[in-house]
């Protein structure tokens, strides 16, 4: 900060909460919201004018999560381009739609900032749905040698 690098962070060892700790995907997206918040909290007592805003928001990408013991990670980038494609939406957009307050109802094909749909359904946070929920899918087949899966 002191040498004006814009910051970045990566957020490891989420392996750890798939495999050791057995979090679902809306528990590690509140872990993941404190810890982003707990940097910008460390990055707001380096606030240089001159280098604008530095806060890491990962619907900026300059947020990553990952392990670098196994050598993977990912950003919303990657993802919000997939579901662009798919939703036939621009990339920004989807980056927001990603994370936060956001949810998806497939009852009506609509996005939604409501986590209820009007049948009384609860919703998954998009984050969880198309991000954490596939990776944790994929990241216990492996461990437990499921190949069909």
């Amino acid at each position: 900060m002191t040498e004006r690098i814009r910051p970045v962070l990566f957020v490891n060892k989420i392996d750890r909460q798939i495999l050791e700790l057995q979090n679902d995907g809306e528990t590690m997206y509140q872990n993941f919201v404190r810890v982003v918040d707990m940097v910008n909290v460390i990055i707001s007592q380096y606030d240089l004018p001159e280098m604008g805003n530095l806060f890491l928001l990962p619907q900026k990408g300059n947020v990553a999560f990952g392990t670098g013991k196994d050598c993977w990670g990912f950003s919303l980038t990657r993802f919000a381009q997939i579901f662009a494609d798919k939703f036939k939406s621009d990339r920004t957009k989807m980056m927001e739609k990603l994370w936060g307050d956001n949810y998806f109802d497939a009852e009506r094909k609509v996005w939604t900032t409501n986590e209820m749909t009007e049948s009384g359904k609860q919703l998954k946070r998009t984050f969880v749905q198309f991000i954490m929920d596939p990776i944790i899918k994929l990241a216990r087949a492996v461990l437990e040698g499921n190949k069909e899966q």
